[in-house]
């Protein structure tokens, strides 16, 4: 890959949470990456309800319905987007947008379907910046899983976080949860483990009946009891089971699942999503790391997960043979990773590099998104 020039790429992420958005600004050159600035953005609340409707098992949404939410999820984006820009410098050269995920339905053998909605297009007309999107497409039809791949750009931070060559990974818990492996030679091993935050965000909501949407520093879980029935049943499902590659989301593990599973009523729904997130994280690196022989010495820990107290207390006990870190101790927001990963395969797009690996088990040459041109699309191309 060549270019000349050093590129300022807006990245944007809406995760599976549907929290809010995160953008974070970097500016790349083939020498490496900085940061500009970021900002953050609260989902609106009757988009975020259509949003978690249309993914419920039973949805039945017309074709018209559908259309309403990308152009709706993209006005949003597109609104936002140009009210951060406006309020911030410098400018960026290019906006990558991840776009809302939808549904999620990995497969073997090119089958693999995903769909994230928020049409880039509108963005691309407010702006009048060259928008990337559609970052997961081309790695399916190459056959890959299409998720993760924030493990292309944790495997940057490897060499600052790894520097004597032990042993790390690092762990995002969104609203599903993703290891990244990287070992003393460099070699990634990746894949989701499970949910993250969406059960606990769905019993949290639900015992509040509305009230909240999350469990703020885990101050819920901590006040209630384990179903641990529940929690083993749970675990039995054949995803925790099935090695990498592999990547999942709602559409194969709905919040209905987990409730249908509750039988303790004297046990706490939020404490029994923690457990069950805390179990499946370590679980998948005892039976898929460290029963493989391969040296761990740190995990590190980001995402909307890694801000509530409780679960990283009881995720540091239960995964007691490694070190756990936090990415502040280096100076690196962890609510960032994903919205700065973005940015950084918006970049890799742009040169026509795919954003995939052995862990998504892509073959051949995967398309890395798709290409938007704005107004700017000229300058942008003569600088590269």
């Amino acid at each position: 890959m060549k270019t000349r020039a050093k590129i300022r790429v807006l990245g944007v992420m809406t995760g599976t949470s549907c929290d809010g958005m995160d953008a974070a600004c970097l500016e790349i050159s083939q020498s490496g990456w900085k940061a500009l600035w970021a900002a953050k953005v609260g989902y609106p609340a009757s988009l975020r309800a259509r949003v978690l409707s249309a993914q419920k098992p039973a949805a039945q949404f017309t074709s018209l319905e559908w259309l309403k939410l990308n152009r709706d999820l993209g006005d949003w984006y597109a609104t936002s987007i140009s009210t951060m820009i406006r309020n911030s410098s410098p400018k960026p050269d290019l906006i990558a947008n991840h776009g809302q995920t939808l549904a999620h339905f990995p497969a073997a053998e090119n089958a693999g379907m995903t769909m994230q909605l928020g049409d880039p297009s509108r963005i691309a007309f407010a702006t009048g910046i060259t928008t990337v999107s559609n970052f997961r497409d081309g790695d399916m039809a190459a056959g890959g899983e299409g998720a993760p791949l924030v493990p292309l750009f944790h495997s940057l931070l490897a060499h600052v976080l790894d520097p004597k060559k032990q042993g790390i990974a690092i762990h995002n818990i969104g609203g599903i949860s993703n290891l990244t492996y990287v070992s003393p030679q460099g070699d990634v091993l990746a894949f989701d483990t499970g949910p993250g935050n969406i059960w606990i965000d769905a019993a949290a909501e639900k015992v509040t009946e509305g009230r909240r949407k999350m469990d703020l520093g885990g101050k819920l879980a901590a006040q209630g009891r384990v179903d641990w029935a529940a929690v083993t049943s749970l675990l039995k499902h054949p995803y925790f089971k099935r090695s990498a590659p592999k990547s999942t989301g709602r559409d194969e593990f709905p919040s209905e699942l987990f409730f249908s599973k509750l039988k303790n009523r004297e046990a706490s729904p939020v404490a029994t999503a923690t457990a069950l997130t805390i179990e499946s994280i370590a679980q998948a690196y005892e039976q898929f790391v460290l029963k493989k022989k391969h040296p761990l010495k740190s995990i590190f820990f980001c995402g909307g997960g890694a801000k509530n107290g409780v679960l990283m207390e009881a995720l540091a006990e239960r995964l007691n043979f490694v070190e756990v870190r936090k990415l502040e101790d280096y100076g690196l927001n962890p609510e960032l990773i994903e919205a700065q990963a973005f940015a950084y395969f918006g970049y890799l797009a742009l040169n026509g590099v795919a954003l995939g690996g052995k862990w998504t088990g892509a073959q051949g040459f995967a398309p890395p998104a798709h290409i938007i041109p704005g107004k700017n699309w000229r300058k942008l191309i003569q600088s590269l």
